[in-house]
């Protein structure tokens, strides 16, 4: 799996894997997983010409609804 580092709220990098990315509507999503831990972090992927950004989704219901969206694919 590929692995990426990010910048948490506090400065700090954090090392995660990329378990997984998909689309939902028009949007691109990726699923990570922090090394040492077993919680999945839903990010949206947004793409500015060459470069690409991941941000958290901040609306709680969008959330909610992307979380069961990637747990019926993984299902299924």
């Amino acid at each position: 799996m590929d692995k990426i580092d990010l910048i948490n709220e506090n400065g700090k990098i954090q090392q995660f894997e990329i378990i997984d990315t998909f689309g939902v509507d028009d949007k691109d999503y990726a699923a990570l997983k922090q090394t040492g831990d077993d919680r999945i972090l839903i990010l949206e992927i947004i793409r500015n010409g060459d470069s690409v950004n991941l941000s958290a989704i901040e609306d709680q219901e969008e959330l909610d609804s992307i979380i069961e969206t990637y747990e019926q694919m993984k299902e299924g």
